[in-house]
């Protein structure tokens, strides 16, 4: 029996206390709708699911995802958020004593839930300046018991993406050796217009409506997989529940439908472009820090220069400026953090300036 089933990073964001005022560790988007835009009325939702939907979650959900992200309705997977979702697909896609190989570093559930489940897990390096990920990363750890290989795509805490040579070498690493490629893509709306299974389609590819959309209270998540695999996640999920819940399904399927959500994705995409820009300029003018600018989305994983205590500066962080980040021990690296730029840009800024004034009082001269 494993001995400490904890998540620490998922345990830290449910327990932050309340007197938190500045939260960058929290990385779904802002809801940018207001209550008189939304495409719900009370009429409008259905709280029993229609006949035939127990089978796929919703028939309704699934054809609307189908047209907007153009994958056949047999390659889609619903779920109760992505991170259900990578649950399910590794419980069946993996069996006790597996290797699997991801990615260093990494978000806590990609490593710990497989190997709860039994895997043998081995790492692969990014590289430690931009978190690049290269064939030869891959390559160096590769053996012939590697069963499945772990992405993000963005990778999640840096923001960084997989370049093409490396979605290549991916592609026929499963052609040849039948190595399953997963890529938990999340956070990949913020710079992808459709998910990588349009390119991809021997790939198992996770996400969900929570980063991008800012509704991650929906638990709405999906994977996109070969017909196979989705069959079999449907059969397993029948141990987890019989049905999953109805109502936010429908919801999230109203919402594809509607006019409206073209003007959210416009509006969040302002907000990606704005929150960019003072970010950059923060690391501009910032002494203390040093961090890659990733092309695109809200995620950054600065490192802290060593004239700053770290364990003082995250201290002073929450104390002093009533401030949060995502403290860089949860992806094993504690000189970095990492900050999601997802708030307001009026939050934006006053944040960034207290981050700044917690830096320069954890001077370690000063401590």
């Amino acid at each position: 029996m494993q001995k400490n089933l904890k998540i620490f990073h998922l345990l830290a964001v449910k327990t932050y206390p309340d007197d938190v005022e500045i939260n960058f560790s929290f990385s779904n988007m802002e809801f940018l709708l207001r209550p008189d835009e939304l495409p719900f009325t009370r009429e409008s939702i259905q709280l029993h699911a229609f006949a035939g939907d127990a089978r796929v979650g919703s028939r309704h959900l699934l054809d609307s995802l189908s047209r907007k992200e153009m994958v056949p309705g047999e390659n889609i997977f619903l779920s109760l958020g992505t991170s259900l979702a990578n649950f399910i697909l590794w419980s069946v896609l993996l069996k006790r004593g597996d290797e699997v190989l991801i990615e260093f570093p990494a978000y806590e559930p990609m490593f710990k839930v497989p190997a709860y489940l039994g895997a043998k897990i081995r790492f692969f390096k990014r590289d430690p300046i931009d978190f690049s990920l290269s064939v030869n990363a891959i390559a160096s750890v590769l053996s012939e018991k590697t069963r499945m290989i772990i992405l993000t795509d963005s990778h999640n805490p840096s923001g960084n993406q997989i370049s093409r040579e490396v979605l290549h070498y991916l592609k026929t690493l499963n052609q040849e050796r039948n190595i399953i490629i997963f890529i938990d893509e999340v956070y990949g709306k913020f710079y992808r217009e459709r998910s990588l299974f349009t390119e991809y389609p021997e790939f198992v590819v996770t996400g969900s409506l929570s980063k991008f959309y800012g509704l991650g209270s929906m638990r709405v998540g999906w994977a996109f997989a070969p017909a196979p695999i989705v069959e079999k996640s449907r059969a397993f999920s029948d141990y987890l529940t019989p049905e999953i819940p109805f109502p936010p399904l429908y919801l999230a399927h109203l919402l594809l439908e509607h006019p409206v959500l073209s003007e959210l994705e416009l509006r969040v995409r302002q907000r990606i472009k704005t929150n960019r820009e003072i970010i950059g300029g923060f690391f501009d003018r910032t002494e203390f820090l040093s961090c890659y600018i990733p092309r695109s989305g809200l995620l950054f994983f600065p490192e802290v220069k060593g004239t700053v205590d770290v364990k003082k500066f995250h201290q002073r962080l929450y104390e002093k400026y009533r401030m949060v980040v995502t403290e860089g021990r949860f992806f094993q690296m504690a000189q970095h953090f990492r900050i999601a730029g997802v708030c307001a840009p009026e939050t934006l800024a006053d944040g960034l300036q207290r981050l700044d004034k917690a830096l320069r009082d954890s001077l370690k001269q000063g401590v």
